[in-house]
């Protein structure tokens, strides 16, 4: 009994007493081996100790494969000896699909088989030497902001809007003057009446006087012209030009129907029409200062600034001290950049018309591009004051 022979597993190796059905060591069911299963587990390990050249040539002989374990350990530690070499330099990006780090020259995703635009390393460092394209200085020389100038035309309805309140001077007048006959002439006496027959000869002159004043002034402000000028105010260019019209056929003042005519066409932005207006005009009255004024405007607007101050200056010529005329050549002589000149025509304006807002404004401008900061602020203070 004491000789008989161990069992030994077959799993784990361990040396186990006879009869015994458990290894103690793994715990699996232990069974007793044949003869020939042992033969054939000797048999496996002495091929698998054999010498290389032996197994090939038993190899060959069978034609049975071998398995060399020491060249596949060599062959794999190489591997890894080489994969460690080069994956230390490698830079890496993560997949944007799904976030996975990869090598810099990766072209297909490992987690989720994305597939990547081919970037060569020297396109690469390529881009991240090239130099940033930077925003020009603020010290380079800007675009100079336009010449902030404006023209300003004669308003022709000045005069005859205030005509109305001339007739209603005119009635009043009248009244006062023939009640002052009656009261101081006693003339609700008979016997005083009869006594100066002169005071009723004077009483009914100024009667008659006065109402033909007021039909004449009443005449005038209902007058076409008048009525067109008033809707030009107003904004209604297409019911003034009916007015003009309406003034033109009637033969009343032609030269200043067609001149106003022209303005309301100037202010709807028909500048051909206009021009062709104040055309009409001068040659009906080439001497019209206020028609070569308004086609000077014409020529503002249009951007034609030689034209604009050929016209300015003939207006100027039929009348020196046409305020509006000086300003406006001014204007113009500062848009083509002429400021010296220009200011000389501001000067004249302001001198002529001291209140006239639209001279101070661009005096101011003018003497800002000169340089003298100070006197153009005054100009501009002076503008406010009058009410700009």
């Amino acid at each position: 009994m004491a000789d008989e022979p161990k069992v030994k597993c077959r799993v784990c190796g361990a040396d186990n007493p006879p009869r015994i059905e458990f290894c103690e060591s793994c715990g699996v069911k232990l069974e007793a081996a044949s003869a020939k299963e042992e033969a054939d587990v000797d048999k496996l390990l002495e091929e698998l100790i054999e010498a290389p050249g032996e197994a090939e040539a038993a190899s060959a002989e069978g034609g049975k494969e071998s398995i060399d374990v020491e060249k596949e350990l060599v062959d794999e530690l190489l591997d890894s000896l080489l994969i460690e070499e080069q994956a230390a330099p490698t830079e890496e990006f993560e997949c944007p699909l799904c976030g996975t780090p990869l090598p810099v020259q990766a072209e297909v995703c490992t987690h989720c088989g994305a597939r990547f635009a081919k970037v060569e390393a020297e396109e690469a460092k390529a881009a991240e030497a090239a130099p940033v394209e930077e925003a020009p200085a603020e010290a380079e020389e800007e675009a100079e902001a336009p010449v902030a100038v404006s023209v300003t035309e004669e308003d022709v309805s000045k005069m005859k809007v205030g005509h109305g309140r001339l007739i209603d001077i005119d009635v009043a007048g009248t009244v006062v003057a023939l009640l002052a006959i009656f009261a101081l002439g006693r003339m609700y006496d008979s016997t005083a009446l009869a006594a100066n027959p002169i005071l009723l000869v004077v009483f009914i002159v100024v009667a008659i006087v006065g109402m033909a004043v007021g039909m004449m002034l009443l005449r005038m402000s209902t007058s076409a012209i008048v009525q067109g000028d008033k809707l030009v105010k107003e904004g209604s260019y297409q019911d003034a030009i009916y007015y003009y019209d309406r003034a033109i056929r009637m033969g009343s003042k032609p030269a200043s129907a067609w001149a106003s005519k022209g303005i309301a066409f100037k202010r709807m932005g028909k500048f051909e029409d206009a021009l062709h207006c104040q055309n009409v005009a001068l040659k009906l009255d080439p001497e019209n200062e206020i028609a070569w004024c308004n086609k000077g405007d014409i020529y503002f607007k249009s951007g034609d600034l030689t034209k604009a101050i050929d016209c300015y200056d003939k207006a100027i010529e039929l009348k020196p001290k046409y305020a509006i005329a000086w300003n406006n050549k001014g204007a113009a002589l500062a848009v083509s950049k002429k400021f010296n000149e220009a200011k000389e025509c501001q000067d004249k304006a302001v001198r002529l018309k001291p209140r006239y807002i639209a001279a101070w404004l661009n005096r101011g401008e003018v003497l800002a591009r000169l340089g003298m900061r100070d006197e153009a602020q005054k100009c501009l203070d002076r503008a406010k004051a009058l009410g700009a």
